[in-house]
């Protein structure tokens, strides 16, 4: 047998192995795959601890133990940990690994790092996950994926962006130039979109977009992670999406003095006489300064900014989307959209087609003339990051920010938020093992609505 052929025989019995190992242990190959309680559940050790020089090591003392670097995300923490059990299950238990970059992600010669590297991919990304995550969205098993798909089943399996890339070309699902054509896009921008054109807070963390589809339904994610709530909204009701200290007291305003034929005051009048003054000097076609100047003062309440919120939660983005499908319109249609208001001629509205309407993938489509422009319908993108571990429920009221009127409406969204893994395994992270939240998180369960996780603009 020529000695490709065995290398690549050989690759097969490791991906096999990893199979039988989820079989053996009774997994669900349809779900996440936890590889930290695998090794729990194996009698092997495990411990987190500063190593700049490596990922990870499988050291074959006592039972056998793996070692993972606690400096880099937690993608590439379980990656390692499916590495190391390689090692463990390939060599039986036997020789000391040692492993960098190099030997987990790189395209290293040493053949029994090339072994583990094909065992943790098959571990973490089995075929039936990888199929059961593409029909999830919509996607048969040849495709076409796009950057967001890929980003997708990376998220859900809990891998890099590549290494899922990179499993989808090995399953065949894409071909090695679209794979080329995934990796050459920056899993950050992905991210970036998914959270309305924001950059996440951390970078390696994963983005979670939920929407109506998901009230009242649990979501179990990391430290950092960072869930965009995308809500329908119209603001031209006065109701909007408000977390409870959000809600204003209403003070009377005070009574308006009489009509009269008072003069103004020195600093009225020299106030009016600057004001028309710069209008004077912008000339014929441009805004005043005092305009300009007034429009760079944005509302507080439409800037991004970081603010805590009780229950250990923080808002690191509010963003609103207006117009029927919340999606920001092109400088042209602007003008055709404005064109057709004064002229009352909706037929500008549909000669170049859409007014920034887009499909469930993100691209443009055509708008319906019929669709209502002025006080429509946008959507509300709150970003949120759990600061604290454990279960959380966050809770938002659809009311009128100055009213003692009872909500209209209310979204909540429960929380399993996973602590960051420090030393030892989860059961020595938290004070009392045995609580039903830290099983769920050891089990990572995840309940998904009916409807597809995919923020999704239309109605």
């Amino acid at each position: 047998m020529p000695p490709t052929e065995s290398a690549w025989q050989r690759s097969i019995q490791a991906a096999e192995s990893a199979g039988r190992l989820l079989d053996e242990l009774g997994l669900d190959a349809t779900r996440q795959i936890d590889v930290f309680s695998i090794c729990e559940d194996l009698d092997l050790w495990l411990s987190f601890m500063p190593m700049d020089g490596l990922l990870g090591a499988f050291v074959p003392e006592g039972s056998g133990g793996v070692l993972i670097t606690d400096r880099r995300p937690i993608t590439v923490q379980r990656y390692t940990a499916a590495h190391e059990l390689g090692h463990w299950r390939l060599e039986h238990g036997h020789g000391l690994a040692l492993d960098g970059e190099e030997h987990v992600f790189g395209a290293t010669p040493v053949e029994r790092e090339r072994l583990a590297q094909v065992f943790a991919a098959n571990l973490l990304m089995p075929p039936q996950l990888v199929l059961s995550l593409l029909a999830r969205i919509g996607i048969g098993d040849h495709g076409p994926v796009d950057p967001r798909d890929a980003y997708f089943v990376a998220r859900e399996a809990g891998v890099s962006y590549e290494a899922a890339v990179r499993q989808l070309a090995n399953y065949q699902v894409v071909t090695a130039a679209e794979a080329r054509s995934l990796l050459d896009v920056r899993p950050l921008l992905v991210k970036s979109e998914l959270a309305g054109g924001r950059r996440p807070i951390y970078g390696y963390a994963d983005v979670w977009p939920v929407d109506e589809a998901w009230n009242d339904q649990l979501i179990s994610l990391r430290a950092d992670d960072e869930v965009i709530i995308s809500l329908p909204e119209n603001r031209s009701s006065g109701y909007r999406w408000l977390f409870a200290d959000e809600v204003t007291e209403v003070v009377p305003a005070p009574e308006p003095p009489p009509f009269g034929d008072e003069r103004l005051s020195a600093v009225e009048a020299d106030a009016a006489e600057r004001f028309l003054a710069n209008a004077r000097a912008a000339g014929r076609g441009s805004a005043p300064t005092a305009a300009i100047d007034r429009a760079r003062n944005v509302p507080a309440d439409e800037v991004d900014s970081e603010r805590t919120l009780p229950g250990g939660v923080a808002v690191v983005g509010d963003t609103y989307l207006a117009g029927r499908h919340g999606t920001p319109q092109r400088p042209r249609d602007v003008r055709r959209a404005r064109l057709a208001v004064a002229t009352g001629d909706s037929s500008a509205l549909t000669e170049q087609g859409p007014l920034g309407a887009t499909d469930d993938a993100g691209l443009s489509r055509p708008r319906s003339g019929s669709e209502p422009l002025i006080a429509a319908t946008g959507r509300r993108l709150l970003g949120v990051r759990f600061l604290e571990a454990g279960p959380k429920t966050l809770r938002l009221q659809h009311r009128s920010p100055y009213s003692d009127v009872p909500a209209v409406e209310e979204y909540v969204l429960h929380a399993l938020v996973e602590p960051r893994r420090q030393g030892f395994s989860i059961d020595q992270l938290v004070d009392e093992s045995e609580q039903a939240w830290v099983g769920e998180v050891r089990d990572r369960k995840l309940h998904t609505p009916a409807a597809s996780i995919v923020d999704s603009d239309t109605d």
